[in-house]
């Protein structure tokens, strides 16, 4: 298909470039900016305004891994203790928080004298006082994890990600994670049962966690790392390159590292000097290697760009095939031929995607109403569910229709029972020779072989 072509020679360029880590030119730029040594109940002491677009953090287990810090959060304290102290970090991440920025938190549950204590729902209600808005729940699967098991209780091989917003109106670009992968089996034929930007990715994620070692050469030891993937997902849909990732237990630097990699600038916190170490080290290993995967992923999300408005010109087309065969039935042999335009007029109607302007050349005069028809049949199923805003335009002689076409450089001819493959290019002078079935013309170019995605 065309424009997938390009992709193939634009993953071809060479990314031997510098390392453009944002970890020693962000700092010269901002003090804000980096990775500190520094309790982040002391956050709201470097970072003064409201800067951050997202916050991606796991907060230390409740008296159950040691850190080997005296002043940790978790280890060593009561209940009561530990959810104050997180008060105090999220009542300065809140601060420091833009009014359209977001947290998303890693957290789970715990068994503690005999019964499950709800860590992320108590979290939730202690932090909503502050202005945080819960907007979502989403289930992280995970298949590697520490494998508590207690007595009367299912393996957890999963964790609670809560999304929270300052605002109502907070950065979300959910199109930027949709799948349209797993469309490849029927979206050629049927294209209007197909959100053109995919299928929205369900509240259950399955990303396994790093194994020790996998980050290379054993520099994460961090007692649980957050999968890459995982990350990029939530700064993919919460953030733009050049936005600040804020992590204020950044352990061994997971989502900063992945914030650097995706271009993005950050700012963290950590107690232990060891885990800062090892975040240096490994982001100034891995940072050039990291950004290159980064930027050819990029390109390839060009594909998803693509397949979008294939889906809308696959659409366009055949909304002209459905709408000539049901015209058929009521008029025979009224419509000979079909122009397809697609337009750069915003749809006026609610859930329209496209508009289009629909020329149709009539074999002679009649006194069957065409326009009223044609509004009829695009108000009610199936082409009611296109997504497409249809302006009708009908033409009682060639001569109108002939300089319609005249206004396109390039034309393709498809028939009344294939639209995603034209039959061959159009000209004027072919007119005259094309068969009763070549209904359709129309500049917007489709040679998609089906074999290709049974």
């Amino acid at each position: 298909m065309e424009g997938y072509d390009r992709i193939t020679d634009m993953l071809g360029y060479s990314y031997s470039e510098q390392n453009f880590s944002f970890l020693g030119s962000a700092r010269a730029l901002d003090n804000r900016l980096g990775i500190h040594n520094l309790d982040s109940r002391e956050l709201n002491t470097i970072v003064t305004e409201a800067i951050v677009d997202v916050t991606v953090t796991s907060p230390p287990y409740f008296d159950l891994k040691d850190y080997e810090h005296k002043d940790q959060i978790g280890f060593g304290q009561n209940y009561e203790e530990y959810l104050n102290d997180l008060k105090k970090v999220f009542t300065n991440v809140y601060n420091a928080t833009k009014q359209t920025g977001t947290l998303w938190v890693i957290i789970d549950s715990f068994r503690r004298e005999g019964e499950v204590t709800p860590l992320p729902f108590d979290f939730a209600n202690v932090i909503k006082p502050i202005g945080w808005k819960l907007q979502d729940i989403i289930i992280w699967g995970k298949d590697r994890t520490v494998p508590w098991t207690h007595k009367g209780q299912m393996r957890n091989l999963y964790e609670f990600i809560l999304v929270f917003s300052k605002s109502p109106d907070y950065k979300f670009h959910i199109e930027r994670v949709k799948d349209f992968e797993s469309l490849k089996k029927w979206w050629i034929r049927y294209p209007e049962r197909y959100n053109p930007k995919g299928k929205t990715p369900d509240a259950i994620w399955h990303f396994d966690i790093p194994t020790q070692g996998s980050w290379g050469n054993g520099y994460i030891r961090h007692f649980c790392p957050l999968p890459e993937k995982l990350i990029s997902q939530i700064l993919r849909i919460t953030t733009d390159e050049g936005d600040i990732v804020l992590d204020p237990f950044a352990g061994s630097g997971a989502v900063l590292s992945r914030a650097d990699n995706m271009k993005r600038k950050f700012i963290g916190f950590e107690l232990n000097a060891d885990y800062i170490q090892m975040f240096k080290t490994y982001l100034g290993e891995t940072g050039e290697r990291k950004r290159t995967e980064y930027e050819k992923q990029e390109l390839l999300d060009y594909k998803q760009e693509e397949f979008q408005k294939l889906i809308i010109d696959l659409r366009a087309l055949k909304f002209a095939r459905v709408f000539f065969q049901i015209l058929q039935k009521e008029s025979e042999n009224l419509v000979v031929k079909i122009l397809v335009e697609k337009t750069e007029t915003a749809p006026t109607q609610k859930h329209k995607l496209q508009t289009v302007k629909y020329h149709l050349l009539l074999a002679h005069k009649s006194e069957f109403d065409v326009q009223s028809a044609l509004k009829n049949i695009e108000s009610i199923p199936p082409l009611s569910k296109f997504g497409i805003e249809a302006d009708f335009v009908i033409h009682e002689n060639v001569e109108s229709f002939a300089r319609e076409m005249e206004k396109h450089r390039n034309l393709y001819l498809y028939t009344n029972k294939n639209t995603h493959s034209y039959k061959q290019e159009f000209t004027l002078s072919s007119m005259s020779r094309a068969s009763k079935d070549e209904i359709i013309i129309s500049d917007i170019r489709l040679k998609i072989d089906e074999s290709m995605f049974a």
